[in-house]
């Protein structure tokens, strides 16, 4: 699985990712719904509020999961030092750049 997801773009990866979080937790709040209505009296005489419900909060989650796959992926490139190639491992300002033998290069 995480082969599959390291080989797509971050949005793709959010996309998928918001897709079965959303899919998980307007399931669980439909069927929530439905156990509770159940049991009580008092419940809207049609299923239509819990599925807009469940659709808003579908929706709410797979574009919160796009739009921070696709921030996390950017940081993830502001941040990390290896993309640079050697250029990483260039000593900072006022350090002496020194080979394997410990003499200045």
């Amino acid at each position: 699985m995480i082969r599959f997801l390291g080989k797509r773009r971050p949005a793709v990866i959010g996309l998928i990712l918001g897709i079965v979080l959303g899919l998980m937790v307007a399931i669980g709040y439909g069927s929530t719904s439905a156990w509770l209505c159940s049991g009580i009296s008092r419940c809207p005489g049609s299923w239509q509020p819990f599925v807009i419900v469940s659709s808003i909060i579908f929706v709410l989650i797979v574009v919160a999961m796009i739009i921070a796959s696709v921030v996390m992926a950017r940081l993830y490139k502001i941040f990390d030092t290896s993309i640079g190639g050697e250029k990483a491992y260039e000593p900072s300002i006022g350090t002496p750049l020194r080979d394997s033998d410990g003499e200045e290069a």
